[in-house]
């Protein structure tokens, strides 16, 4: 499969919302990314958005890789591997040696293969952490999860 992966801009908005119904999130990050604390990153092929994620380039563990999602259909296709490289790219263009990710590993197993797959490798104990998750309909609900950080030496 062909894709690209690229920095998103406000012309992505309807293909993100296509794979989460949020555009107030989307709005928030793209303006976050001319501030220069994040960037969102998309992949797609013929003008249709294949998934995201987005690096932050704020808060206490930075370079930080955040919200990756793949449209179940193109999964398996190497997109959430090629939107990881992408975004340590990024990071390193921008003088970053190391870089996070934070990751649930009671509910995405997968993403620890993944993240381990390239590299990265646990910094802390799981831990209990509260925070405000969207579902792909775009609401909006609280949830405790578990977590556990995990890093990765830019080369």
């Amino acid at each position: 499969m062909q894709y690209i992966v690229r920095m998103a801009t406000v012309n992505d908005i309807d293909g993100l919302c296509s794979i989460r119904n949020n555009k107030e999130l989307f709005i928030t990050y793209l303006t976050q990314q001319q501030k220069q604390e994040a960037i969102l990153v998309v992949a797609e092929t013929d003008h249709v958005i294949l998934g995201f994620g987005v690096l932050k380039l704020r808060g206490e563990r930075i370079p930080k890789l955040s919200d990756l999602y793949v449209k179940v259909t193109y999964r398996g296709n190497g997109i959430g591997s090629a939107l990881i490289k992408y975004r340590e790219h990024l990071a390193k263009q921008r003088g970053y040696t190391e870089m996070y990710v934070s990751v649930d590993p009671i509910e995405n197993p997968k993403m620890i293969k993944l993240i381990t797959h390239h590299g990265y490798h646990a910094i802390s104990a799981p831990y209990s952490k509260d925070a405000i998750y969207f579902n792909e309909e775009g609401t909006s609900y609280e949830k405790t999860y578990t977590r556990v950080d995990m890093k990765k030496i830019l080369s």
